[in-house]
């Protein structure tokens, strides 16, 4: 369980669903607004937000393992988790294609949106947790 602690306030506990619920509604409110104001695309697939809400899943799960994993070396300490929980979400999306097909970009777009928000979450966990130490 993530814990934050601070002066003013109690301590904080995340759940790993209030992290998953919190990570899924900002990629989606991201992925819409990007949608109707850059493609003016109106309208999202139901599947398409399955497929986000596993890959969230993959993602928060990297949190708990990044918070986990406690190396002298910090690059390696951030740099497998994201490893381990890349390569579940391209396998992921692997199997996604027997069912539906993907867009030609699939592989690319899936990495780069995640790495984007893995770096994102990496440096706020890591943030927060050197704060409350201190």
């Amino acid at each position: 369980m993530l814990s934050i602690q601070s002066n003013n306030y109690k301590k904080i506990n995340f759940s790993f669903i209030n992290v998953y619920c919190l990570l899924f509604t900002v990629t989606t409110i991201i992925s819409s607004l990007i949608q109707l104001t850059l493609f003016k695309q109106v309208n999202d697939t139901n599947s398409h937000i399955l497929n986000r809400a596993i890959v969230v899943a993959i993602g928060t799960s990297s949190i708990y393992l990044l918070l986990s994993i406690k190396l002298k070396n910090k690059i390696l300490e951030i740099l497998i988790p994201y490893v381990i929980s890349l390569s579940i979400v391209l396998l992921y999306v692997f199997f996604t294609g027997f069912f539906e097909e993907l867009h030609p970009n699939a592989y690319r777009d899936i990495t780069l949106n995640y790495s984007a928000v893995f770096i994102i979450v990496a440096f706020i966990v890591k943030f927060i947790t050197r704060k409350s130490k201190v």
